[in-house]
Formats: C-alpha cells, structure tokens, sequence
C-alpha cells in the first residue's frame, strides 16, 4: 500500500525533475540536475533536507533552494520515485522514509556543532 505525500515541482520533463515535499514533519527537495556535458538529466535526485519554506521561497526560480538546505542527504535514482498518474500531484512516500534516520542525525550534529560554538 502506497502512502502518498503532496508535491509541488517545477521543471518537467517526464517526471519532474525539481520538486518540495513535506513528510513527517520534515521538508525535503528532491533536485535532478541537467548534465550540460551529456545534455541529458542525470539519473538520480540529490536529496536535500529543508528548512521551511514560504510562498516568496517557492515564488519564481528554485535555482538556488539547494543552497538554502539544512544539509544534503544522499541520493536516490529517479526510476525509484513512484509519482501518481498525472505525475504532477503525488509521491509515495516510503522513498523518503529512508533518509528520516539521517535527516535527524545530520540534524542533530548540526544543533551539537552549533550548541558547540556557543561555548
């Protein structure tokens, strides 16, 4: 059984290839990146985890939202992402439950790298 969470992309071409989604309380970018050297989208998404993000962040280019992320996650191959028929709604979401452990690990060593600096 598929447990879906809403998404909102830009870029499309076949799936979409930037998109926001929110799942467990966390915020997380999904960003398959055109290769200019292959002239093609690369295979997988970079995962990022996000801080939250307000209508003026998602207003115009998303060029720079993986700039802004709270730290990169990992990788997951774009055929592992199951979208919903109009391939413009939906994601399951159990891709991403693997990077919750991670999310909140980097999370935290943020909070213990930061809580360190204030000492």
């Amino acid at each position: 059984m598929n447990t879906w969470t809403s998404i909102r992309y830009r870029d499309l071409w076949d799936v979409p290839r930037i998109f926001v989604t929110t799942w467990q309380n966390q915020t997380f970018l999904l960003d398959c990146e055109f290769d200019e050297s292959t002239e093609d989208y690369r295979d997988s998404y970079v995962v990022y985890r996000m801080p939250g993000l307000s209508e003026s962040d998602l207003a115009g280019s998303w060029d720079y939202l993986p700039r802004k992320a709270l730290c990169r996650l990992g990788e997951v191959p774009v055929t592992s992402v199951h979208f919903d028929l109009t391939r413009r709604r939906e994601i399951d979401a159990s891709i991403l439950d693997q990077f919750l452990t991670a999310s909140t690990v980097n999370g935290a060593a943020a909070q213990l790298a930061a809580d360190a600096g204030k000492s």
